[in-house]
């Protein structure tokens, strides 16, 4: 089991006056950035400022393709991940992000875990250094 994804959290930016607080995404294999993000500004349980993050019950969860990994085509990094049942509650903002509201802890858990172990298990998500031939959907 990977480390509770809680414990990777790191405060990039807080505003204590409008309750906003911004967490670093995370780079899963150098193919996904995992944002987890609960502040009053996302849509998180509670939707408010807490110091804890272990308090909170669900997080607002962004998945995204990085720069020079497959979307499309044979199988492209999506496909890989159609899946998993998590997958549904994401919705596509655009070709390379996908966002997901409430997502509860036990899920965002699950989330980090199947990418980690996908991204280990197809490297060929990412492009090799040198190509410069980049598929558009």
């Amino acid at each position: 089991m990977a480390a509770d994804f809680r414990t990777l959290l790191k405060e990039s930016m807080r505003n204590q006056e409008t309750g906003e607080r911004w967490f670093e995404d995370l780079d899963i294999g150098g193919v996904f950035y995992l944002s987890i993000q609960a502040s009053t500004l996302h849509d998180s349980t509670p939707p408010e400022l807490l110091e804890d993050v272990n308090a909170y019950k669900a997080f607002q969860v962004t998945l995204q393709t990085k720069q020079g990994v497959f979307i499309c085509g044979k199988k492209g990094a999506w496909d890989h991940l159609a899946g998993y049942d998590w997958l549904s509650l994401f919705t596509e903002d655009t070709p390379i992000v996908r966002e997901a509201a409430n997502v509860p802890v036990s899920v965002v858990q699950k989330i980090y875990e199947d990418v980690l172990a996908c991204t280990g298990a197809h490297p060929e998500m990412l492009m090799k250094k040198g190509n410069t031939f980049v598929k558009l959907c």
